[in-house]
C-alpha cells in the first residue's frame, strides 16, 4: 500500500474542511447599515471567500489525483470526515456549539469511515 495517495486524500478532507469554515467567515456580514449593496463587494473583497475558493481548486485537483490510485469505494466514504471535521473545527474556531447528538454523530461518522476504508 503507498501511503501517498492515503496522505493526500487527508490533505482533501482538512482542506475541504479550512474551505467551509472560510466560506462561513467570508459570509458573516458586515458592520454596515447598508448590508444589501455592500454584501456582494464585500464577498469578493473578503480573504476568507479567496481562501475558500483557492482551497476548493486544490481539493478538486487532489482529488483526481486521489483517484488515480485509490479505489472510489474506499475514497469517497472518507471524504465523509469532513462532516466530522466541519463542526469540531466551528466549536473551536467560530464558537459554534457541539451538543451531545452531534458528538454521537462524529462519532458514528468516524467508525463508519474507518470501518470502509478498510481492505
Amino acid at each position: 500500500m503507498n501511503l501517498i495517495p492515503w496522505l493526500i486524500l487527508i490533505t482533501v478532507v482538512i482542506l475541504g474542511t479550512v474551505g467551509q469554515l472560510s466560506l462561513k467567515y467570508a459570509f458573516q456580514a458586515p458592520k454596515s447599515s447598508n448590508l444589501e449593496q455592500k454584501s456582494s463587494k464585500n464577498l469578493l473583497l473578503s480573504p476568507f471567500f479567496w481562501i475558500w475558493f483557492t482551497s476548493y481548486v486544490i481539493v478538486t485537483i487532489l482529488w483526481l489525483l486521489v483517484l488515480r490510485t485509490i479505489p472510489l469505494s474506499q475514497a469517497f466514504p472518507a471524504l465523509g470526515l469532513t462532516f466530522a471535521l466541519v463542526p469540531l473545527a466551528s466549536n473551536r474556531f467560530l464558537g459554534e456549539k457541539v451538543v451531545l447528538s452531534q458528538w454521537f454523530g462524529i462519532a458514528i461518522i468516524i467508525t463508519g469511515v474507518i470501518l470502509v476504508v478498510q481492505k
